[in-house]
């Protein structure tokens, strides 16, 4: 070959190298499974797990559940799992008190924004003769305890207490109990999130309900991780979530504790009927409300009204300024300590037992505790905790967004790849939906109820009272 043809040669190669470098951005690392075979995935968990939405289950939430989300990007990376769910129609479960209206909020805007149930029929399990058990064991209602217990509703945690939850016979199916079922499907990759349910409950009802105790919970999620690891063999993946700081979301963060004060005629009327000695100050002494106890208490900063309690009383019944609000309806400072001091010691233990199963932590807490505290920004769109429009939480104030779950499946996904070596691609997250919108789907006297939109409801807080 003559010289001008072997530069002219080099010349080409060096410009085609070039040309492929010149890119708008470096490539990323090629989805894989690494060394890991995923041929069968099962989820466990309650609620958070199964997709569950502005107080319902309804196919169009399911479909974005955290454990989903991460099925579809193990296919993306080469896998081939079936994830098979409980899904259900329409507008989704029934409500408790009406079986036949769905239990799904929705925004309607009567006089200014009121959260309240769909008003529309309930759906139904489409798919309940499935021949095997489902992929998404997350059950609404579920505790640690019902893991290896729990057959169906009358036999889970929350019927020991006099409370039957249906949704757990509609899951199982009578198969038999979450562990049982996970064992039938041979899972190489299990999921397993359980025990929010533990110290939520107490704090959902303001102290008013049972909090598990650290050491019971510690027992029983030690004989439920011994049992997992058990059943899957040494080389299965099993990744475990811990349990968030329940105070942090914006059910308890929503109604402002200290948002009224009382006027001189209030103060005047609390003190004669208390014979002054509360020591009511007008323009000083924020809400009132029962405590555990049986007394009425100043509330303070450390002290949380919970969202269900009702906006009406709150603006026209006098509750928290002429009447105490109940007890019910607020978290106080001490049995908001108890709930942290339950998550703290529900973690410890999780962690632990995490290590001594060689299973995968990932902390959640951590998490939603960041997005609490600064927010979040994925692809040029600010994520927050606040009620509604933040985003990542959805009406109930407790459950996700869709976004939310994106989220959430995400940190799951990032520890996966961490300490699996896998290489999945994360959720976009920008692809996903928030909270439906219009958020009003029905009609008021004949006409439609008018769509409420989020950027008004930056003012919430003020407009309930």
């Amino acid at each position: 070959m003559k010289a001008s043809s072997v530069a002219v040669a080099l010349l080409a190669l060096v410009l085609a190298v070039l040309i492929g470098s010149c890119t708008d951005k470096a490539p990323g690392p090629v989805a894989s499974l690494g060394s890991i075979s995923v041929k069968s995935y099962v989820s466990i968990g309650n609620s958070l797990t199964a997709g569950y939405q502005s107080n319902g289950l309804y196919e169009a939430s399911q479909i974005y559940s955290y454990p989903s989300l991460i099925a579809r990007q193990i296919n993306a990376s080469g896998g081939n799992v079936t994830f098979v769910q409980p899904l259900w129609s329409g507008a989704g479960t029934p409500m408790t008190t009406n079986p036949t209206i769905a239990s799904r909020y929705v925004i309607i805007n009567l006089v200014g924004p009121v959260i309240g149930p769909a008003g529309e029929p309930a759906g139904s399990l489409e798919n309940p003769t499935y021949a095997l058990p489902y992929n998404n064991l997350g059950i609404p209602g579920a505790f640690i305890y019902d893991f290896l217990n729990a057959t169906s509703a009358t036999t889970c945690y929350s019927a020991l207490g006099g409370q039957p939850n249906a949704l757990f016979t509609a899951t199982l199916r009578g198969i038999g109990t979450q562990f049982q079922q996970m064992r039938m499907l041979r899972p190489d990759l299990v999921t397993f999130w359980l025990g929010n349910n533990d110290v939520l409950g107490y704090a959902t009802s303001g102290g008013t309900a049972p909090l598990t105790s650290a050491a019971l919970f510690g027992g029983l999620y030690s004989q439920a991780m011994d049992s997992l690891r058990a059943a899957v063999g040494s080389s299965a993946a099993v990744v475990v979530g811990n349990i968030p700081d329940v105070t942090s979301i914006p059910f308890f963060r929503t109604i402002p504790s200290q948002g009224l004060v009382l006027t001189q005629a209030q103060a005047t009327a609390l003190n004669a009927g208390t014979g002054g000695v509360f020591g009511f100050v007008a323009g000083v002494n924020g809400f009132l409300a029962m405590t555990g106890t049986n007394q009425v208490k100043k509330l303070g900063p450390n002290d949380y009204v919970l969202l269900t309690c009702p906006q009406d009383s709150l603006k026209n019944a006098g509750w928290g300024s002429l009447k105490p609000i109940p007890n019910q309806y607020v978290l106080d400072s001490v049995e908001a300590a108890n709930a942290r001091a339950a998550v703290t010691a529900f973690n410890g233990t999780i962690a632990a037992l995490a290590t001594s199963h060689n299973a995968v932590l990932v902390d959640i807490n951590a998490v939603l505790a960041s997005i609490a505290a600064n927010g979040t920004t994925y692809a040029g769109q600010d994520l927050t905790s606040d009620y509604v429009i933040g985003g990542v939480f959805s009406l109930d104030g407790v459950h996700p967004t869709s976004k939310g779950q994106g989220l959430i499946a995400n940190e799951f996904i990032r520890m996966m790849n961490l300490k699996l070596g896998t290489s999945l691609p994360g959720v976009d997250i920008g692809s996903l939906p928030g909270i439906p919108a219009p958020l009003s789907k029905y009609e008021f006297a004949g006409k439609p109820v008018p769509y409420y939109p989020p950027d008004a409801l930056k003012a919430m807080q003020l407009q309930l009272y």
